[in-house]
């Protein structure tokens, strides 16, 4: 393969691997989101359980059940929006991982052929 066809190549593969990160990119910030509200629910939770324990009246007016009952809910949402967004990802690491395969496929591809233009060019040279 001629240089200019290995390094148009370079490109195509290059650009293949970076549309492929972009796609991955806002799916990991998506679940990075979801895996702190999960966070702050369960911070929220603590100190609830803390505070309820300190005033009764949370029990006799039924907001406990209430509270546990949206939390429940919540924390059901958060924990399908993250699986689904966890199944997105891997998708997306296994298409980036190809892209990437395929990049360094072809920077070895194309350093193989350097070093094989080199050592010809050094057994031209030597033999003069």
């Amino acid at each position: 393969m001629k240089q200019d066809g290995l390094s148009d190549l370079q490109n195509v593969t290059e650009a293949a691997f970076q549309k492929e990160y972009n796609t991955l990119r806002p799916v990991l910030e998506a679940e990075a989101r979801v895996q702190q509200q999960l966070a702050r629910l369960d911070v929220q939770v603590r100190q609830s359980r803390e505070d309820c324990a300190a005033a009764e009246g949370y029990r006799v007016t039924g907001t406990d059940v209430l509270w546990n009952g949206w939390e429940s809910a919540t924390r059901r949402q958060l924990n399908m929006e993250l699986a689904r967004l966890r199944a997105q990802k891997l998708a997306a690491l296994q298409a980036l991982r190809t892209a990437f395969g395929r990049k360094q496929a072809v920077a070895n591809l194309s350093a193989a052929q350097k070093d094989a233009r080199r050592r010809a060019l050094n057994k031209k040279l030597s033999s003069f």
